[in-house]
């Protein structure tokens, strides 16, 4: 017969990791959204120069769909990052606390990931027109 633990401090630790990734998420999707706009307009600013009133609103309906795509898509990261949450609390890592620590990381690593990878398509495909390159667009990034 084994013991359980009485204090719950796995139940803790699994709460502490959701809530990480959770407020990651969150972060992403209200600061990744204004990010992503600003990124975009500066972009369109310096290759398009100044905009028509078509463009301008356009770009504006534009930005009102990014109100919708980032939570959406910072809650799939999120759900992407909880089997690795998962396994990190299995009994198995119990005494490696470092491999804990590695796999938490990794998991705030893949819950960033999703809305930032949005933005840099949306820099490449919404803000750079042409051939224009913006001066601080890494020439490995597509254009």
């Amino acid at each position: 017969m084994t013991e359980r633990d009485a204090s719950g401090a796995s139940d803790v630790l699994w709460a502490t990791g959701c809530g990480i990734s959770a407020f990651i998420a969150l972060k992403c999707a209200t600061l990744g959204t204004c990010l992503d706009i600003v990124l975009v307009a500066r972009t369109q600013g310096y290759c398009l120069g100044d905009l028509s009133a078509g463009e301008g609103l356009a770009g504006l309906i534009w930005a009102a769909s990014r109100f919708v795509i980032f939570p959406v898509l910072s809650g799939i990261s999120l759900l992407a990052s909880l089997p690795i949450i998962l396994l990190a609390h299995l009994s198995s890592f119990a005494n490696r606390d470092w491999l804990k620590a590695t796999l938490m990381l990794l998991a705030a690593l893949v819950s960033i990931a999703g809305p930032m990878v949005m933005i840099v398509h949306d820099v490449a495909v919404e803000g750079i027109t042409g051939d224009c390159e913006p001066p601080w667009w890494p020439s490995w990034l597509p254009s």
